[in-house]
């Protein structure tokens, strides 16, 4: 969005967010726009970049935002029904060096909003549990992580991780608000 040069930072920021949306997704390039049908309502996914990076919303199917990623840097999003429970989530494909890094916006029927879960890198359910294990891969396989995890009230709970770094094995650790180390492999 380019401004005039005598339009202050100060005039900028006192703005709304909503009296900017419809100037912002009118004159920002649309990278990405997908619509989905969720609990009866019409919801547009839109991924823009404008002169300060990208940026992803939700709109209702009135044009009012309702969801505002704040961390910038999506790739892409696809809809899809994440945790099973018959509701479109969207996963969202972030900026990130050979990663892979996703993360997960639930959409809550409770409060009929998009809540963002957490990280849920290339992420696949257990088969018959309620479980899901991430996977993020560093150098090609030569440094990679992964998180055990279950959802509950919309939010990624992380109940452990393993760990694995070329030249010093693999690491367990057991997550329960702190991080505990439960075993460290070392490489011979």
């Amino acid at each position: 969005m380019s401004l005039p040069l005598n339009y202050s930072y100060q005039q900028l920021c006192a703005k709304t967010e909503e009296s900017l949306n419809s100037a912002v997704l009118k004159k920002d390039s649309v990278l990405q726009r997908g619509t989905e049908i969720i609990d009866g309502n019409k919801y547009t996914a839109v991924n823009i970049i404008d002169n300060w990076g990208v940026k992803f919303y939700i709109k209702d199917e009135s044009g009012k935002i309702v969801y505002t990623y704040k961390d910038g840097g999506v790739v892409s999003f696809k809809f899809l029904d994440f945790n099973s429970d018959g509701y479109k989530d969207i996963v969202l494909e972030l900026i990130a060096v050979d990663s892979g890094q996703q993360d997960l916006i639930i959409y809550d029927p409770k409060s009929k909003r998009f809540k963002l879960a957490g990280n849920c890198s290339n992420a696949r359910e257990i088969p018959r549990t309620k479980y899901y294990y991430s996977y993020e891969d560093c150098c090609m396989g030569r440094n990679w992580s992964s998180n055990l995890f279950y959802i509950a009230d919309s939010k990624i709970i992380n109940i452990g991780h393993i760990k694995y770094r070329d030249g010093y094995g693999l690491s367990f650790f057991k997550l329960n608000g702190k991080k505990i180390l439960l075993k460290n492999g070392t490489c011979a």
